[in-house]
């Protein structure tokens, strides 16, 4: 009877042990466990702190290319110009540091160009009419254009000369095409292009205005942008 006590004791004994030992290898686990997230989620605040820095500089507006169809009586109307964008192609490079500080760095370069060429806020308006003719507003010249917008695609034929010289039979003369990826929100418009075609278009309005552009400057931007696939150059406008 002792004997059998005793090993009882034992085996209770052992099963204790094992018990406290599977405790501390369970709180071991989640210490283990709790740290790591932990340390993920420091990551996660470096990451999401340093493009909350690069947000922070100016303006700086990050977008998505449009995907939705776009009516032509969405487009009707007089738009304003209000400043340059970057936009993407997917939701991740809106979250990756990386992809940002280069948008980062081509849009803070396209600002400081547009503001120099007097492309600014208040300055440029684009008047998209209902037969399919516009008009481009730079300073003190109208450029005239025709546009036609399929799906999210927006094409628009630009003169190469103000309205003062434009045909009233209603036909451009010279002109540049140019496609651009076109989304439209309540009260915003987002143009976006390849950098070197946004930069094309620019040159253009300038050009047509009298004006002239630094290709240097143009090309350092395009390069810029170009590095990261996937990210556009744009223009935001509103009513």
């Amino acid at each position: 009877m002792k004997k059998t006590l005793i090993i009882l004791a034992a085996m209770l004994a052992f099963n204790a042990a094992q018990s406290h030992a599977q405790s501390l290898l369970d709180l071991f686990k989640k210490s283990s466990n709790t740290e790591q997230s932990s340390s993920q989620s420091d990551a996660a605040q470096k990451a999401q702190s340093a493009l909350s820095g690069l947000s922070s500089v100016g303006d700086f507006v990050a977008g998505l290319l449009g995907k939705d169809k776009v009516s032509t009586t969405s487009l009707v109307g007089t738009w304003s110009y209000k400043q340059p964008a970057v936009i993407f192609e997917s939701e991740n490079m809106l979250t990756n540091v990386g992809g940002m500080a280069a948008g980062k760095a081509a849009e803070e370069k396209l600002q400081g160009y547009l503001d120099k060429i007097g492309f600014t806020s208040g300055k440029v308006k684009m008047e998209f009419k209902e037969d399919g003719t516009g008009i481009v507003t730079y300073g003190s010249k109208n450029i005239p254009f025709q546009w036609s917008v399929a799906e999210s695609d927006l094409t628009i034929n630009l003169a190469s000369s103000p309205l003062s010289k434009y045909s009233t039979s209603g036909k451009l003369g010279k002109y540049t095409s140019f496609k651009m990826n076109c989304k439209v929100g309540i009260g915003s418009l987002q143009l976006s292009f390849k950098a070197d075609k946004l930069l094309q278009f620019i040159s253009k309005v300038v050009s047509a205005a009298g004006s002239t552009t630094n290709n240097s400057t143009i090309s350092t931007i395009a390069g810029l942008a170009n590095k990261v696939d996937g990210m556009y150059l744009g223009l935001t406008l509103e009513k």
